[in-house]
Parts: structure tokens; sequence; C-alpha cells
């Protein structure tokens, strides 16, 4: 993780200070103990999967923390959702943006790792987080590939792409006036949960709720059968069959 950057003791006073947090505060939002704060922030070592969730949780509320040891409140109207705790942050972040605005949720999945690899301190899915949101929200998800399979009976709106398409990095969600894309960490790093990069524009969120629709016309419904087969159900498409991996449990 030589590649990664970790933020100091000090960044994260000053990014408290900017946050007028204390360090119960920090704790909490990071889902860690106060004494991990305090050892953290009198420079002592901790994990790095832990700086880096601490990171995650300043730049989630505007505060940016630079490599040159500097901090100040982002002006970007931009939200990095990392880190693992990311996964529980970011659907809170949704969550939150829905019950305020009165609005759905649409997404497209472009990878089997950003639905069913179990992320986040309460060992859960993205597959469970949609789940979970589906109770508050209207939630619809485009897979862009028929090979990606669903875990278990939907209680969402998913369709699937007519035709096998090369697989995509990047997947999207879309609410109210935000856009996010989020990608899977690499694999050759033990810190792999997914990030999410979070951009407050309504023009973009817009643009991708219209790009969304034209898609969901033309997708087919995700019929899953009880061995883990979708069936593309409109149009006379051909059954595609998978064979259902373990859960892809990441630490």
């Amino acid at each position: 993780m030589s590649d990664v950057y970790l933020i100091t003791g000090a960044q994260s006073r000053m990014a408290r200070s900017l946050l007028k947090w204390s360090r119960e505060r920090l704790a909490q939002e990071a889902n860690v103990s106060r004494g991990t704060i305090r050892i953290f922030e009198d420079d002592q070592p901790i994990r790095e999967s832990i700086v880096l969730d601490i990171h995650s949780v300043f730049d989630a509320n505007g505060v940016e923390c630079c490599p040159d040891g500097s901090v100040r409140p982002r002006s970007d109207n931009i939200k990095d959702f990392r880190g693992i705790g990311g996964c529980d942050r970011f659907f809170a972040n949704i969550e939150k943006i829905v019950k305020e605005m009165n609005t759905g949720v649409i997404c497209r999945i472009g990878s089997q790792k950003m639905l069913t690899r179990v992320t986040g301190r309460n060992g859960v899915t993205n597959f469970d987080r949609l789940q979970d949101l589906s109770k508050v929200a209207p939630v619809r998800c485009l897979l862009l590939d028929q090979r990606i399979y669903l875990p278990g009976s939907p209680s969402f709106e998913v369709r699937v792409y007519p035709e096998v398409r090369p697989s995509i990095i990047a997947s999207e969600f879309a609410y109210g006036e935000e856009a996010t894309f989020a990608v899977d960490q690499d694999d050759r790093y033990s810190f792999c949960h997914p990030a999410y990069m979070v951009l407050e524009y309504p023009s973009l969120a817009k643009r991708m709720f219209e790009h969304f629709e034209q898609h969901w016309l033309e997708a087919a419904p995700y019929l899953p059968s009880k061995k883990g087969t979708a069936y593309i159900g409109h149009q006379g498409h051909a059954a595609v069959g998978h064979d259902e991996p373990k859960r892809q449990v990441c630490y």
C-alpha cells in the first residue's frame, strides 16, 4: 500500500478543528474507539486501513488532507467514501439525501464484486444495502453484463442489458442532485473495499438519470432462478446460466 497517501496525526487534529469535532465525534464517525484516535493523533502507529478510514471520514465531510501536510476545506463539490466503513457511510449518505429530497435511486452495476463482496464493519454486501435502501426509496438497478448475478430475490427493480458487454470497471449511482462513480479497489491489497467518488453536481445527476432511462427501456427484466441462473424475461432472449460463486469476503 506504499502508493496510497496516509494522513498524519497532525492533519487529523487540524481537520477536526476545521469541523469543530471532538475526538469522540471522529471516533463515532470512523467507528473506532476514542483511544485509537488519541493514539493516532499522538503520532503513534495504527493500522493503515484505519488511517485510510479516518481520511475518508474527512473527505466525506468536506475537508481535504493534502500530501504536502496541509488541510483545507474542499471547494470542488466532491465527497469521497472509501475505507473499511466507506460502503456504510456512502449508503447512509444516500438514505439521508433521498429522505430530504424525496427522490429515487438508480444504479448501473459494472462488476460482480460491487454487489456480492462482503464489505464494511457490519460484514454485509451492497446487495444487502440496496435491499435495505429499497425500504425507504424506490431503487432501480441496471446490470451491465448478463454474467452478473444477484445472490437472492431483490426487493428492488432489476434489469439487464440485452447483450453481453465487455467488463466495465466503474459502477454508477445517482439520487437527488448527486452522481457517484464507484470502483473496486485492487485485490492485491488487503484493503480492498470499494471507493465512491460523489459529485454534487445537479446537472450531471440529471444527465445520468436521463441516460439511465434510455437504457432502462432497452433492458430486459432480471428473473433469477433458484440455482442462481438469470433468465432474461422479454423479447425471447435465451437463458444465461451462472455457477453461483461463494460470497466474496474483503478483509
